[in-house]
């Protein structure tokens, strides 16, 4: 019977190649926080997109506003028309 010493070299490329890994992965982790912690601080109070916007259903847009404001208007003297003419 042969003794097998393939399998153990092969183990331990296999662990120094995990280990490189790791240490590249932490090295990449702290140049992340060093990054982090030279930024400037981000302001948490608020997002500019979202400012001044209020939680619930919003008032329609003005261009909409004007649509439904035309059609009621429409609905009315229509309305009247059918009524005088009776």
């Amino acid at each position: 019977m042969a003794n097998r010493g393939r399998p153990t070299q092969t183990k331990r490329q296999r662990e120094r190649a995990r280990h490189e890994r790791a240490k590249m992965k932490e090295a990449r982790r702290a140049e992340t926080r060093a990054r982090r912690a030279e930024a400037p601080p981000r302001p948490s109070d608020h997002d500019p997109d979202i400012a001044g916007m209020v939680a619930g259903p919003q008032a329609p847009p003005d261009w909409q506003r004007e649509f439904f404001e035309e059609e009621e208007r429409a609905r009315q003297e229509a309305e009247k028309a059918l009524q005088q003419g009776e």
